[in-house]
């Protein structure tokens, strides 16, 4: 994200107007390298501080903030040393991700003393460091390993030192980098971001939009000077925005980056953007962990169950010939006289195949009895392993087959209810062991996509427990059911308000969106079965989702989801 200097010194701007005058009333440290300072300034803001190697960041936050219980050391040292601190200034580092927060603190006494929260928002080494009025260090968040030998050194009780200069060139200095850029023969996407003060890879690659990295014309680095001081103007005009793609935030921009593809979302301030941006980020990601554990139960599920089939479908075709050691106690007992101690064979005559000859394996430590005894409990245990597998194979066929359309609906799962409804099909499988809870607490509320086409209202299930409730709750017998032919889909219901026949239109159309929301979404051609739903039965004891129809007809089309169709 284009998180560098630049936007840093917007946000320092935005904290200025806010929160300078400001009293800080609580300090929360919700993470151990996060915290939070509620800071009264004619009303309450909430600044979320994050050293987090991952996601550091600052930012005023409207969003809800964990207390722990027990308040971490430096959390604790922080509530001592600035609890009703004013903030007197905020600063930053010229060019640099270091923002300085003054503050004003009365001590026992009444005396007046200056504090200093020092923010480092350099990735991995990232650190909160507060430190008195000179500027010696107290503690910080982190306690980073430290080079005795560092000009820099952040322990308790060490001067705290600002970043030292580093020899680039300021990123508005445009006279330095028209000279620097008359003597580049290298590519500008490549070494601004090293010459220039603060500035990152995604600032460079808006700046760069449109021009020839490889063109070291001079009048191509004139549309470089140009765009940068136009970048300068674009950043006062403060239009930021959160982009996303596919519903998932994917970068916060202090203006509309024309570099970064997606939906835009605009903010009043860059405050709300990252507040918004971190927000929907952090829905994303517990969305996203939750579904990687329920699909790694379903994944593990269907693995299991078809090894078991190919176990029972491997006893049921061994048990197959059962019959033939059935046959050979009976020829034993037939041919008893024949049978010699210790005679390992016997060869008799086979009158259940014609008298052909056959030759009879026999355990020469058993009577004759025992040996026909031993086949005939052999034919037994064979007859039962078959007759249970077979069962077995036809119970675990059509848990495979369910277990398959929930690893289909999740690939639709948009939101925590339609997880919340898949895993608690998982928990009555008994694949998820989950205490019940009230009933109306535990169920989810069911929202199946809902489409206008034409004037009329389709609906698409999303996951079993939709398409149960798309097909019998709402759809009434004259409906126009749907569903693709012999591979997973939705169900999809039009629903017929106005009665007669449905317009073929809004027949393709619907069948195209449950080709969609299908096995066969990434296909052509897909043979997609209607009917009304009054020809939709379910068998008793069947699976949520499973139904049955003998009366239909087929189209054939290709997917397509018609999104600018959905309803709102």
């Amino acid at each position: 994200m284009a998180f560098d200097a630049l936007s840093l010194s917007v946000l320092a701007e935005e904290f200025q107007a806010l929160l300078v005058g400001g009293k800080i009333t609580k300090i929360y440290q919700p993470e151990r390298d996060e915290i939070v300072l509620f800071v009264f300034n004619k009303t309450t803001y909430k600044l979320l501080i994050s050293a987090n190697a991952g996601v550091n960041r600052v930012h005023i936050t409207s969003m809800p903030t964990d207390n722990p219980k027990v308040a971490p050391t430096f959390c604790m040292l922080l509530r001592k040393h600035i609890t009703n601190a004013t903030i007197t200034g905020v600063t930053q580092m010229p060019f640099e991700r270091v923002l300085d927060f003054a503050l004003t603190v009365s001590d026992d006494l009444g005396y007046k003393k200056d504090m200093h929260l020092v923010f480092e928002l350099t990735g991995k080494t990232s650190n909160i460091v507060l430190t008195d009025g000179n500027y010696v260090i107290l503690d910080s968040i982190k306690h980073l390993p430290q080079d005795l030998d560092a000009k820099r050194i952040i322990m308790a009780g060490a001067k705290y030192n600002f970043f030292l200069p580093q020899q680039k060139i300021e990123p508005f200095d445009l006279p330095r980098i028209r000279e620097y850029l008359d003597h580049c023969n290298l590519p500008l996407r490549k070494t601004l971001p090293e010459v220039l003060l603060g500035v990152s890879q995604a600032t460079v690659n808006e700046i760069l939009v449109g021009i020839d990295e490889n063109d070291h014309t001079i009048l191509n680095h004139a549309k470089v000077v140009d765009r940068i001081a136009q970048y300068k103007v674009n950043l006062a005009n403060k239009k930021p925005c959160v982009v996303l793609r596919n519903g998932t935030p994917i970068d916060v921009c202090p203006f509309d980056y024309q570099s970064v593809k997606g939906e835009r979302v605009f903010y009043t301030t860059l405050n709300e953007a990252h507040d918004s941006y971190y927000y929907l980020l952090d829905q994303a990601q517990r969305f996203n962990d939750k579904a990687k554990s329920v699909t790694t139960v379903v994944k593990n599920a269907i693995s299991r169950t078809e090894k078991k089939l190919s176990a029972q479908r491997q006893s049921v075709l061994d048990a197959e010939n059962r019959e033939v050691f059935r046959q050979y106690g009976d020829l034993i007992l037939s041919n008893i006289w024949r049978i010699q101690p210790k005679q390992k064979t016997l060869v008799c005559e086979n009158y259940f195949d014609d008298n052909a000859q056959v030759t009879i394996p026999l355990d020469e430590q058993l009577s004759p009895q025992q040996n026909a005894n031993a086949y005939y409990k052999k034919y037994r245990k064979l007859k039962s392993a078959y007759e249970h597998n077979t069962l077995l194979v036809e119970e675990n066929t059509k848990l495979l087959e369910y277990l398959l359309t929930i690893k289909h609906n999740l690939a639709f799962c948009t939101d925590q209810d339609d997880l919340a409804q898949i895993r608690q099909e998982l928990v009555e499988l008994g694949l998820i062991k989950e205490k019940r809870t009230n009933k109306k607490q535990a169920d989810a509320p069911m929202k199946p996509l809902c489409y206008q086409i034409d004037g009329y209202l389709v609906y698409v299930g999303k996951n079993n427990m939709q398409n149960n409730h798309v097909t019998f709750k709402i759809a009434r017998p004259t409906d126009m059911w749907l569903h693709t032919q012999k591979i997973h889909s939705s169900h999809v219901v039009i629903v017929n308000d106005k009665g007669g026949e449905i317009p073929d239109n809004v027949l393709v159309k619907s069948a195209e969106i449950c080709a969609y929301y299908s096995q066969a979404q990434k296909g052509s051609k897909i043979a997609v079965d209607y009917t009304l739903k009054a020809n939709i039965k379910k068998p008793s004891h069947a699976p949520l989702g499973f139904v049955v129809y003998n009366t239909y007809y087929t189209m054939l089309v290709d997917p397509d989801r018609h999104i600018n169709l959905l309803k709102k």
